[in-house]
């Protein structure tokens, strides 16, 4: 199994070009960074590397290395990060909303695998907090439509405002806030 450091050691290089870039940007020695290079080229089978007399650079097979371990990195971590939210959240749905009135109707009937989040959501972010799986659960004054989110009209809002007779307004029929 190849180590992770080696792999990004391998996309830094292809970054920054050099070894001694490399180390500096990894916070390692040069000789470091060759020894890992030389290992990572053993342990694949394959030569990464066009090596003379002062310069180092990445053969075809190895810009396509880099890319590959490039990915294979960011799926690792989007692998963590997903295991992670899921524990997270395990055993519970979390609810949020952009509007006030249903979260007091979910306060009324939530139980204990219920979170409610009590902050209201700017309608921008529900689609990314869907996604990342931050709620599992968010009301909208809009209908989604997207192949990983299921959108439901479940009704609809209305908003009372009580005034005194002396506030200004009060005597008007329409009042635009």
């Amino acid at each position: 199994m190849i180590d992770d450091y080696l792999l990004e050691a391998l996309v830094a290089f292809a970054k920054y070009g050099t070894l001694s870039a490399t180390a500096e940007h990894l916070m390692v020695t040069q000789p470091t960074v060759t020894r890992g290079m030389q290992k990572l080229e053993d342990e694949l089978g394959v030569t990464l590397f066009k090596r003379t007399p002062n310069r180092i650079s990445l053969t075809e097979t190895g810009q396509l290395a880099a890319k590959e371990a490039e990915k294979l990195l960011e799926a690792k971590q989007a692998f963590i990060e997903h295991i992670q939210d899921f524990e997270k959240h395990s055993g519970k749905i979390r609810l949020g909303s952009v509007a006030p009135g249903p979260l007091y109707i979910a306060e009324d009937v939530a139980s204990e695998h219920i979170s409610i989040d009590n902050d209201l959501l700017s309608e921008n972010d529900v689609i990314t907090k869907l996604l990342s799986q931050d709620y599992q659960l968010i009301f909208t004054h809009q209908e989604i439509q997207t192949d990983d989110i299921e959108s439901l009209y479940v009704g609809t809002e209305s908003l009372r405002v009580n005034s005194d007779a002396m506030v200004v307004p009060a005597n008007k029929t329409e009042t635009t806030l």
